[in-house]
């Protein structure tokens, strides 16, 4: 017992030190956001949002949700037609949820405890398929940023940050995939290392991923493999129609490159430590990415203040119907990042 609560304390120590650091980021982005902003522009830009559009970005979102829990059902390869879809959506829900709320990203940990043991599958290879989504989403990320490279200049704040994220992101699919095709050589070189140094003991958790990918088929058969990628076209093609739609509500004209670069900006952001909602950097991205396009701060606020509305109301909705649905209570979670995912 003395050696668990001796190992759950420096989790303890990082998971307040990332809240604290989350608050204060948070903090300061939002006073960066306000500053100089005339409030009665953005009740102004709020109160002639377009009902209609909003509606369509409202849509688009959740259509981008559900895309994003077929995409991860398929990554559960051959297995996969055994997990029904709502299952999957309403896991995701409940995953980004724990990530918008509690003091620190749990997210996929939440997401591979709620569908780990079902079906027989195991919670480490749902936590593998969890981070197999991420390198995903990075190298397209990385493809987004090199085709408005390609159309125009990208402010060098934003190309320095999204290409470190999205460059390191990338490397775990790399990372992932040679894995898969060494396992058992890095298992058992791993295996050497922890009975050798028991101070390695965390790397049990590597050796219990590369474990794990020995079941990613997923990325063995080539045609799952488009399957993958033509699901996050898709995803990502949908997230710029959720910010294009959004423009329009509050009718802001800008060029059509605005909606994707915001994406690529509110990807990157989403990174940092912040606290619950991603509070003052959301709005703080969409006031400098706007800004690049003659947007006027207090503009930019209100469209920040509706795409924060269009992207968080449906998680909180969903999440807690999902919780509902799943039988859970958030409360519950808190086993989750105290490191039993993996039971």
């Amino acid at each position: 017992m003395r050696e668990e609560s001796a190992s759950a304390r420096p989790s303890r120590w990082w998971s307040g030190a990332r809240f604290g650091l989350g608050a204060l980021v948070s903090m300061v982005t939002l006073c960066l956001a306000a500053k100089g902003t005339q409030w009665s522009e953005v009740v102004a830009v709020l109160s002639k949002a377009d009902s209609r559009f909003v509606f369509l970005a409202l849509v688009s979102f959740l259509v981008t949700n559900w895309a994003k829990a077929v995409r991860w059902q398929l990554l559960f390869y051959p297995s996969h037609s055994r997990l029904s879809t709502r299952k999957c959506v309403s896991v995701l829900y409940i995953g980004q949820l724990s990530n918008s709320l509690l003091p620190i990203r749990i997210g996929e940990l939440v997401r591979a405890f709620l569908i780990g043991g079902k079906n027989g599958i195991s919670k480490v290879f749902a936590l593998a398929t969890t981070v197999v989504e991420k390198a995903l989403d990075s190298v397209m990320l990385l493809s987004l940023i090199a085709l408005l490279s390609l159309s125009m200049p990208m402010p060098p704040w934003l190309r320095r940050s999204s290409l470190i994220v999205s460059g390191i992101l990338a490397l775990l699919l790399l990372t992932v995939i040679i894995i898969t095709g060494q396992r058992k050589s890095i298992e058992q070189v791993l295996k050497v290392w922890i009975d050798r140094r028991p101070r390695l003991a965390f790397l049990r958790v590597l050796n219990r991923l590369a474990e794990a990918s020995g079941q990613l088929h997923a990325l063995r058969d080539i045609r799952v493999q488009m399957r993958l990628w033509t699901w996050s076209i898709l995803i990502w093609t949908l997230a710029t129609a959720t910010n294009a739609l959004t423009l329009e509500a509050v009718h802001i004209k800008v060029a059509p490159l605005a909606s994707p670069l915001l994406l690529v900006a509110l990807m990157t952001g989403a990174i940092l430590p912040t606290s619950p909602a991603q509070l003052g950097v959301f709005h703080y991205l969409c006031i400098l990415t706007l800004s690049i396009f003659g947007v006027e701060r207090s503009v930019a606020l209100g469209y920040a203040i509706l795409l924060h509305f269009v992207v968080y109301v449906p998680i909180i909705v969903g999440g807690v119907l999902g919780l509902w649905v799943e039988n859970y209570e958030l409360g519950e979670l808190h086993i989750v990042s105290r490191g039993r995912a993996d039971e």
